[in-house]
């Protein structure tokens, strides 16, 4: 249901029990529209004895503050989406010469491996089993 539609059926029934209570009912239209008319009604409403003008008044007010948060995030998503609209929808993709170089990022492989058979063996004294001492022979290592 619509806060717009309960505050109208609220301010319909404070009209309607206040012509009853005091002979004098309130301008509804002026009520929807004005914050302090509504104010004034309220504090009308809570000034008197009975019990229901109380608790209409505070339903009125209770339903123009869940009015005023649905307006307030209305335009902050109206504001939002406007935002969204300048910000480019994809980044420009660099060309790429080759066919395989356009499915990479740029980091890791991009290319696939040589099959292992087909790489040589290092046997330099600089390849990398030979940094911290694996690989070698046990002669090399008892040697003063």
């Amino acid at each position: 249901m619509s806060t717009t539609f309960t505050r109208l059926q609220l301010a319909t029934r404070i009209h309607f029990t206040l012509l009853r209570t005091l002979g004098e009912g309130i301008d509804v239209a002026r009520m929807l529209r004005q914050r302090h008319y509504a104010d004034e009604v309220a504090s009308v409403c809570r000034s008197l004895s009975d019990y229901a003008l109380h608790e209409l008044a505070d339903r009125f007010e209770d339903a123009t503050a869940a009015e005023d948060i649905k307006i307030h995030m209305e335009v902050a998503a109206r504001e939002t989406r406007a935002a969204l609209a300048q910000i480019p929808r994809r980044a420009p993709v660099a060309q790429q010469e080759l066919a395989w170089s356009q499915d990479t990022s740029g980091f890791g492989l991009s290319r696939p491996l040589p099959a292992l058979d087909s790489v040589p063996a290092r046997s330099s004294r600089f390849s990398p089993s030979n940094w911290l001492g694996i690989g070698r022979d046990r002669q090399d290592s008892t040697a003063p």
